[in-house]
């Protein structure tokens, strides 16, 4: 992915999904979760329609694409993934850990979030109990599937 600003996009889209139980993403909302103004936020969907990584339309409901879902599942599991670490090898402070992980999610590359991943003995859970997205792009079943169209 070309841009930190798209994936942070991405992966604030993925955790209202998941916090709504597939139900309305407002751009409000995103807004508010990435401190923007919801200017930057039109802007930024506009160019992730482009994209094709989001179906939204002025005024209403924000949904991942197929292609948005799966690059938004891998960037998710790549933070939880680095949340695990910190916070079970390098004993990072708990308030401490998004802050964090955010900033080496860029930086981490797909290899080295495998060898992490099976570093830490493959954890299904992050810090905060999230459950950690599998890897592969494949959904895990057809609801979710259709959802994210």
């Amino acid at each position: 992915m070309k841009h930190k600003s798209q994936e942070d996009y991405l992966r604030t889209i993925y955790f209202l999904v998941e916090k709504n139980k597939n139900e309305k993403v407002k751009s409000s909302d995103i807004a508010e979760i990435l401190n923007v103004s919801k200017a930057a936020v039109s802007k930024m969907l506009k160019k992730m329609q482009d994209e094709k990584l989001v179906v939204a339309k002025p005024y209403t409901t924000i949904f991942l694409s197929k292609k948005g879902f799966n690059l938004a599942k891998a960037i998710t599991c790549k933070y939880r993934i680095i949340e695990v670490f910190l916070a079970d090898i390098l004993k990072v402070k708990k308030s401490d850990i998004r802050k964090e992980a955010h900033e080496l999610e860029h930086a981490f590359s797909d290899e080295i979030i495998k060898k992490l991943f099976k570093f830490l003995q493959n954890p299904r859970l992050c810090p905060h109990g999230k459950i950690i997205p599998s890897f592969n792009n494949n959904f895990n079943n057809k609801k979710n599937h259709d959802k994210h169209r």
